[in-house]
């Protein structure tokens, strides 16, 4: 039996969200710490608190986006890249998404359920085949940077 007094932290702090944006390309380098501070007090004046962030940078899309500005669409090859790590009330959480929307400079936004801690993989992880084994003369492997690929062949079975 639980105790009335006992809270989770998702009912004590709110669920943890990651806002990802685009801010379009046309606001002035000098103006983005603006618009990203505005973008977060739509996030705070519904009582979310900040874990961690990332100012918004200029970058290359892979791809182009478009959007409808004036009645003209627009496409865009590079747009300001930022995110926002933040706790929120669930029930906030539709207030929140109706000001991103409504936000002029938003180009395109993601926000999804995550968890506190830091997921990202840090500087030192290697993906796959970027350090190559190097053969030995008694024909073992030698691993690089603490990755070890088996190459050996494989029996399939259907």
């Amino acid at each position: 039996m639980t105790n009335i007094n006992e809270t989770t932290f998702e009912e004590s702090m709110g669920r943890v969200y990651e806002l990802g944006f685009h801010l379009l390309p046309t606001v002035a380098e000098s103006d983005v710490p603006v618009q990203f501070s505005q973008l977060k007090s739509t996030i705070e004046k519904q009582g979310g608190t900040f874990i961690s962030e990332s100012a918004p940078k200029l970058i290359k899309l892979s791809y182009s986006m478009s959007k409808t500005i004036k009645a003209e669409k627009m496409h865009y090859t590079n747009a300001y890249f930022g995110w926002v790590k933040f706790t929120l009330d669930p029930e906030k959480l539709e207030l929140v998404e109706k000001d991103i929307k409504a936000f002029d400079p938003m180009l395109r936004y993601i926000i999804v359920k995550t968890v506190t801690e830091s997921t990202m993989i840090t500087e030192g992880v290697k993906g796959i085949g970027a350090d190559k084994e190097e053969e030995q003369p008694d024909g073992e492997a030698e691993v690089k940077n603490d990755i070890l690929v088996d190459e050996s062949p494989k029996e399939v079975t259907n």
